[in-house]
């Protein structure tokens, strides 16, 4: 489950508002609703997961809701890496390798993707994640299969992301075998 979910699912079992756990947790309506939309996810150290959970604990205690405050934070906290198989730090210095392989700038990627540049080097940097990693993954594994594999020779593809030949003859099979490869150690 992403973040967005999460959050969104534990606001309806509060059976409040966004302006309820704004007020609860300490944070601006507009930082609530960035998070419930997936335009923003936060650190999972951060002060504002933690004041989310201590809000929605505080909100949930209402309703007689059987979730403890550490409860909600474990779930948030387990929410924010998306279901990745490797930490975010990994994950970045994989995207960033990728990017430089296939001499991809911010700017380029920002556009094909439909992201703002400077959100990207945001991401690269580690100030943000993406809401939906897993969205961001497949679409910058596209791309790259789709339109920036014929700049690689297959054999040094194949060095790159440790696979066969046989296993990106196609798009498909090169889309999925780098957003693989994006998401491992």
């Amino acid at each position: 489950m992403t973040f967005q979910d999460q959050l969104n699912d534990y606001i309806l079992q509060a059976k409040c508002s966004s302006k309820e756990l704004a007020l609860a947790s300490g944070l601006s309506e507009g930082t609530i609703s960035r998070y419930r939309k997936g335009y923003r996810v936060p650190g999972v150290d951060s002060v504002q997961v933690r004041s989310l959970a201590a809000g929605l604990s505080q909100l949930m205690s209402k309703n007689d809701y059987p979730l403890t405050e550490e409860d909600i934070l474990e779930n948030l906290c387990d929410s924010i890496g998306n279901g990745l198989a490797v930490s975010y730090e990994t994950y970045i210095q994989n995207l960033k390798q990728l990017l430089k392989t296939f001499e991809i700038s911010n700017n380029e990627l920002g556009r094909k993707l439909n992201y703002d540049p400077s959100y990207i080097s945001r991401i690269l940097s580690g100030q943000r994640r993406p809401g939906d990693i897993h969205k961001f993954t497949e679409d910058v594994a596209a791309y790259i299969a789709f339109q920036k594999s014929l700049e690689v020779h297959p054999t040094n593809l194949t060095e790159f992301l440790g696979c066969d030949e046989s296993v990106i003859s196609t798009a498909e099979g090169l889309q999925g075998q780098i957003e693989n490869w994006l998401c491992s150690d």
